[in-house]
């Protein structure tokens, strides 16, 4: 059985959308746990109905403590052997866990990754089925052009997650998923990534990586997840290290952006982000993950 949590919050606009596709899956052999995080509007009286409509629906409604806390309220309460957790603002192809499982099954993989579209374009191109091994994976997830940090592309084992008492990081707010992944990843001998895409990312809610919202605490604490991250290979792998520094750097670079186009006047914000840019430039110019535009701009 795979599990399916999906953690609600304020979504009742877009909800319905992702529910549906779920129920339609190719695949019959999963439940779908709905984690209503403290939904103020209607959402959580959406959550109820769904959970009449099909007995393979649970719903379970808790006090708003974020993301990461639904999430793992979800890892709790799962009776599947495999887990995924995709947004109630997106939707899934009718085979998305078909094609996860079977990816997962016929590589022998710990950990079974697709590929996205985000707004009507398919976001991996390179049509090869890749298996690697825990290092290659964890370069390549550090990457923003390829199957990335999240975790509604990925069908993790809940056995492993279980057994080593992996949780999401509740003290973030933003890329907590990236950090849940890296932490997973480590504990893999196989990962199996195939690009085909099978679940849509939707830009439209205003996600923490778009430059259409301003600078949130939220948001912000990205800047913490990156120093995590970089933090689990001091010390053990250098170049993963320095490959985590040269994503902080860039995430600065990028909320440097957001600042400047949203005119905001906090000289504490600016100050963080600049700090860290220049501390980790270094990293940033000599890594071989990011193009020539943004080591320009770092060297400006």
């Amino acid at each position: 059985m795979i599990t399916v949590v999906c953690c609600v919050y304020n979504m009742e606009k877009y909800m319905d959308k992702c529910i549906q596709s779920l129920i339609n899956q190719t695949f019959s052999d999963w439940e779908l746990i709905l984690v209503d995080d403290g939904s103020v509007d209607e959402s959580g009286k959406k959550c109820d109905e769904w959970g009449q409509k099909d007995d393979r629906i649970r719903v379970i409604h808790k006090g708003n403590g974020g993301l990461s806390s639904a999430r793992n309220c979800g890892i709790e309460n799962a009776k599947g052997e495999y887990i995924i957790f995709p947004d109630p603002d997106d939707y899934v192809e009718a085979d998305y866990l078909e094609k996860l499982l079977k990816i997962r099954e016929d590589n022998n993989a710990d950990l079974s990754i697709c590929g996205h579209f985000c707004s009507s374009m398919i976001m991996n191109r390179n049509g090869k089925l890749q298996v690697m091994d825990k290092r290659t994976a964890l370069k390549i997830l550090l990457n923003p052009d390829y199957y990335c940090g999240y975790a509604w592309n990925k069908l993790y084992s809940v056995k492993v997650i279980r057994d080593n008492r992996l949780l999401f990081d509740t003290e973030l707010g933003a890329v907590q998923d990236l950090h849940f992944n890296v932490r997973y990843i480590r504990l893999c001998e196989r990962i199996a990534y195939d690009p085909v895409a099978l679940y849509h990312y939707s830009l439209d809610t205003g996600g923490v990586s778009t430059i259409k919202t301003t600078l949130t605490p939220r948001k912000m604490s990205a800047v913490l997840t990156y120093k995590k991250i970089a933090g689990l290979f001091e010390g053990i792998d250098s170049e993963l290290e320095d490959v985590a520094y040269s994503s902080l750097c860039k995430v600065c670079l990028d909320y440097i952006i957001v600042y400047y186009t949203h005119r905001m006047k906090s000289k504490e914000i600016l100050d963080i982000l600049r700090e860290n840019a220049v501390k980790y430039r270094k990293e940033f110019l000599h890594c071989e993950t990011y193009a020539r535009h943004y080591r320009r701009c770092a060297s400006l």
